[in-house]
């Protein structure tokens, strides 16, 4: 399958998904930049309704799956890197702050996740040249954050992603909450 038709099978399922159109670019440049992405700058922010009361403890986690094009070549690495709370602020860009009646909440790696991805980047940095190439899956699971509050359920949730304090923030994903916990489960 040519590169274009790629890109146009994948603007057209984020059409259909929640993804903005012009989020795809940088998504798709985020494979490639994780490896060398400063784990303090990396965050994702959340907005939803005020009344949303994420349960004690919960945070997003990034899932990476890095997998070799032949057995062997090294070891796949599957890791989830857990994320702890921290505040939103005016000087993260790309993030206006939150219209009456919604919040930002807004999360970057423990400092245990964060020495685990420069553990990863490491390792990946000297089999650079050595190896014959794979592939790079992220995910971000963040139905933890979610309440399971029915009343809640039709409200809006937009997740939105930092790799790089330069870059700033970008929309990964908005819908509705029930949505959002309705893809989580059928994920599973």
């Amino acid at each position: 399958m040519s590169r274009l038709a790629r890109f146009v099978l994948v603007a057209c399922l984020a059409a259909c998904s929640g993804i903005p159109i012009l989020s795809l670019p940088k998504l798709i440049a985020l494979q490639g930049k994780l490896l060398d992405a400063n784990p303090e700058e990396f965050m994702i922010a959340i907005q939803a309704d005020a009344r949303l009361a994420p349960p004690t403890g919960s945070s997003p986690v990034l899932n990476i799956d890095i997998k070799p094009n032949e057995e062997g070549d090294y070891p796949r690495v599957q890791r989830m890197l857990g994320m702890q709370a921290t505040g939103w602020s005016p000087l993260h860009k790309g993030l206006a702050p939150a219209p009456r009646g919604r919040k930002w909440l807004v999360y970057s790696f423990t400092p245990e996740s964060a020495a685990e991805l420069r553990r990863i980047q490491a390792t990946f940095r000297d089999l650079k040249g050595k190896a014959k190439g794979g592939s790079v899956k992220l995910g971000i699971s963040q139905e933890s954050i979610a309440a399971r509050n029915p009343e809640l359920a039709g409200t809006k949730w937009e997740s939105w992603l930092q790799a790089s304090r330069a870059d700033g923030f970008f929309e990964l994903w908005s819908g509705a909450l029930g949505d959002l916990l309705a893809r989580a489960e059928g994920s599973r």
